[in-house]
């Protein structure tokens, strides 16, 4: 026997809204949809519905109803994150999932092997409320079956006996043309029992293909293909404030909420945060963004607090923040096994946060480790992210010992010179450094690069001996000279 189960959301614009403030259940809460004229109340709490407040009012007609009703606006963004969750989770249940509607998705459960189901719905509703969502689960042996099911079950219900449960099934909540109901309520059929009853072929001759239809909902024996979707591995999460916020405090506040769903998410998929993403939405500009690569991907919520908290203790913004979004590209869980004496990082993730908090103090750009640029620019180098990953082991580093001449001792800076030519060739030098007649000189070498922008560059080098035995690096960089280093010599 094949089994359906259909997870559905229950106020689904309101859920969304208060999933990152579970404690405002309990208050007189409205969602209400500020592009229909006069806010109309979509959603309420079950508080707000005992005052009086009920969908459809204007928001004005409830507030008289109810003093102390708070009024939220539809969070489009939020019901998104919400439908793609219950796709995601769905998705972790079975391979086939249709997403019914934006509240409701259905999976085939038919390779699913168990002998309690209702155990196993159980267990979902107790996922959704780790997820801060409240889920009813239907079970049955097709998937309108089990569609209905989800809308008439408190929790859950699993359906064993489907003509007992269709029985007193009121005929309007099948999908069907209003004048098929219409002439079914003439008949004086009111509900699915009632059409059951009745003989399948009288009713496909009177009512045609759509009628045979309908007597197979009555039944429970409907069966039809599901209209599968791919759940999308994106983990996002977006929450919008009330008012513009003035200091840190909320805003790590509700970032640790949503890092807590977010592991949860991927510890439901066997996932771990290799990157995140985090924007901050503005009063009237564009939104601040900032990546944080994790030098080693996890699901220790405490080691990405810590990154996001390091990032935001020093943050300046021009305008303060009316919402944010955190997203986190998963990977799949690695693990190594080193070598006896193989000498890696300890703490990767601690490394990154040290990082972080020299980011923090020197400024974006001036924390990395050297790359030689692919230029014959004398010292042309960039600061690059470090990548833990690729850090070289100590048995990988192949010690060169052949001599390769006098080493070059460079001065950083370099020492500005005059120099005295004569024929072309350095004489004498005045410097800081190097003071002396010329008595020997090699060059000129030439390189120069970048001809075809700002960028463009030319210097001219010399080496050369003075009278004192000692040896140096000229070089000429348009009409200035300067003293670049030394050979063999020690730095004072």
């Amino acid at each position: 026997m094949s089994w359906f189960a259909a997870l559905s959301l229950p106020q689904f614009s309101l859920q969304a809204v208060l999933r990152l403030r579970e404690e405002e259940w309990k208050e007189a809460v409205a969602v209400i949809q500020e592009e229909t004229a006069k806010g109309r109340i979509l959603e309420v709490t079950d508080k707000a519905a005992h005052a009086g407040v009920r969908c459809g009012m204007i928001s004005t007609q409830a507030v008289a109803r109810c003093s102390t009703l708070r009024l939220l606006p539809r969070s489009p963004q939020q019901e998104r994150t919400v439908a793609s969750l219950l796709i995601e989770t769905c998705g972790t249940l079975s391979p086939f999932v249709e997403a019914t509607t934006e509240s409701l998705c259905v999976a085939d459960l038919r390779w699913l092997k168990t002998n309690d189901w209702q155990h196993w719905a159980d267990d979902i509703v107790t996922r959704f409320e780790g997820l801060k969502l409240r889920v009813r689960v239907g079970l049955a042996a097709s998937p309108d079956l089990a569609v209905l099911a989800s809308k008439r079950a408190e929790r859950t219900l699993v359906i064993q006996r489907p003509a007992t449960f269709l029985a007193d099934i009121p005929i309007t909540e099948i999908d069907a043309p209003s004048e098929f109901i219409a002439v079914l309520s003439d008949w004086g059929i009111n509900s699915l029992g009632a059409l059951a009853h009745l003989s399948r072929s009288e009713v496909v001759e009177r009512l045609g293909p759509i009628g045979g239809e309908l007597w197979d909902s009555a039944t429970g024996r409907a069966q039809r293909q599901l209209h599968l979707v791919r759940p999308i591995e994106t983990y996002i999460e977006t929450f919008d404030f009330d008012y513009p916020i003035e200091t840190t405090e909320p805003l790590l506040f509700i970032l640790r909420r949503i890092l807590d769903q977010l592991t949860t998410r991927l510890r439901g998929t066997y996932r771990v945060a290799a990157k995140m993403v985090l924007s901050l939405f503005l009063d009237q500009r564009t939104p601040y963004e900032r990546i944080f690569s994790i030098p080693s991907p996890t699901l220790d919520t405490d080691v990405l607090f810590r990154i996001l908290h390091t990032h935001l203790e020093s943050l300046h913004l021009e305008q303060r923040p009316v919402g944010l979004r955190l997203l986190i590209e998963p990977a799949m869980g690695e693990g190594r096994q080193f070598h006896l004496f193989e000498n890696q990082l300890r703490d990767p993730n601690r490394f990154g946060e040290t990082l972080g908090r020299l980011t923090a103090l020197v400024g974006v750009g001036n924390v990395g480790v050297t790359e030689f640029e692919n230029t014959y620019r004398p010292d042309s180098f960039r600061l690059v992210e470090p990548k833990v990953e690729e850090l070289p082991k100590s048995n990988d580093i192949k010690r060169e010992t052949r001599s390769v001449g006098l080493p070059l001792h460079r001065f950083r800076p370099p020492f500005s010179a005059q120099v005295q030519l004569t024929r072309h060739v350095p004489a004498w030098v005045f410097s800081e450094k190097a003071h002396g007649a010329v008595i020997d000189a090699a060059g000129p070498y030439r390189v120069s690069g970048q001809w075809w922008d700002r960028e463009a560059w030319s210097a001219e080098e010399w080496d050369i001996e003075l009278d004192d035995g000692a040896l140096y690096r000229l070089s000429k960089e348009r009409d200035s000279w300067f003293v670049e280093g030394c050979y063999d010599a020690p730095l004072h």
